[in-house]
């Protein structure tokens, strides 16, 4: 939120509301330094991230502030807004010690009233999927993605094994009309380049999206890119076009997926939403909770394709075995660890439930 002092100005001020069973009533913690956390301290997570160095600081700046109210307590539901959306609580390491994915259950939820409501059945209870990837792009701008075909055929063997009718689209065929037309499904995933747009003036990677449509609108900011997607110079987009290969967040929200137990975009920086002034814009991943998804996958930078592939098949061999969607993306999660050490590979990807 932004501090109003007669006015509004720019000082960001973050807050957090814990609530717990032994707490007479919820407690409101003081976030402090908010245009620290959207700025310089946010930038020292990423680039720790990315260039895979040991990373203690941006626990203290991030989390440390909840830490006793948390004390002892092993499960978290955990509704984010603004900056917190950007980052994954899975990868904050406390100093001296382990990881928060370890050090607890976290639960990300859309709202925090997600959290009282009753249990839901079990999505679709028919085991349909649709799996799509390697998009035949149709510009030379925008690289091809070989080992998402690889992903998406492991993903089809995996499902068909535990009796799912799978319906794979490859290359011509991950269409955004063969998206769109999917329905009654009990998952979806969707393997290819993701994209957020965050300075509409300064756009250089083809998006299909024209900027005067994108500043009028942060839903066209965000989206898929798919079979004949071309850059942005040769495509206005508005709100609604099913021709152009790119999948905006406003389309996405308008998909039907109503009783879809789960989305899976395994495509790069598909979670993120803009941080302006503390608040916070989603972008698909709240554009597929809207269309109806019970759970999303979604990834929050540019992952590595093998660690990709690995965690996708870990969390899919876990799922089908268990059928406990949040305890097999942790697991997945924690194998992947095993084998990388650095949480920019296993920590990229985060799940929310609706």
């Amino acid at each position: 939120m932004r501090n109003f002092d007669q006015t509004l100005t720019t000082d960001v001020k973050y807050v957090a509301l814990v609530v717990a069973k032994n707490f007479s009533q919820p407690k409101l913690i003081l976030l402090p330094g908010g245009n620290d956390l959207e700025g310089k301290f946010f930038k020292t997570y990423r680039k720790s991230m990315a260039n895979k160095i040991n990373d203690e600081q941006s626990y203290k700046n991030f989390w440390a502030p909840l830490e006793n109210e948390l004390k002892g307590k092993k499960k978290w539901y955990v509704s984010l807004d603004g900056v917190y959306n950007q980052i994954s609580l899975y990868t904050l390491k406390k100093p001296g010690g382990d990881f928060l994915l370890n050090l607890a259950d976290i639960e990300l939820v859309g709202n925090p009233r997600d959290v009282m409501r009753p249990a839901k059945p079990n999505g679709n209870s028919t085991k349909t999927a649709t799996l799509m990837g390697f998009p035949t792009y149709s510009s030379p701008q925008i690289p091809p993605l070989p080992a998402t075909k690889t992903e998406v055929d492991g993903i089809d063997k995996l499902l068909k094994t535990s009796g799912y009718q799978v319906s794979e689209f490859l290359q011509a065929d991950a269409t955004e009309a063969n998206l769109k037309s999917s329905k009654n499904l009990s998952v979806l995933h969707i393997a290819t380049h993701g994209y957020f747009l965050q300075d509409v003036d300064k756009a250089s990677w083809p998006i299909g999206v024209s900027a005067d449509n994108a500043r009028e609108n942060v839903l066209l900011r965000s989206g898929l890119m798919l079979t004949g997607a071309i850059e942005t110079d040769k495509v206005n987009l508005g709100l609604d076009s099913s021709s152009n290969g790119i999948m905006t967040s406003y389309e996405a929200m308008n998909l039907d997926l109503k009783g879809t137990r789960l989305v899976v975009l395994s495509a790069c920086e598909t979670g993120l939403g803009e941080v302006k002034a503390g608040e916070g814009v989603y972008g698909l991943q709240r554009a597929f909770l809207v269309a109806g998804a019970e759970a999303l996958i979604m990834s929050l930078w540019k992952v590595d394709d093998a660690a990709t592939q690995q965690l996708m098949t870990n969390f899919y061999n876990n799922w089908t075995t268990s059928g406990n969607k949040q305890k097999a993306f942790k697991l997945a999660q924690q194998q992947l660890m095993a084998k990388y050490k650095e949480p920019f590979y296993w920590g990229a990807f985060v799940m929310m439930e609706e």
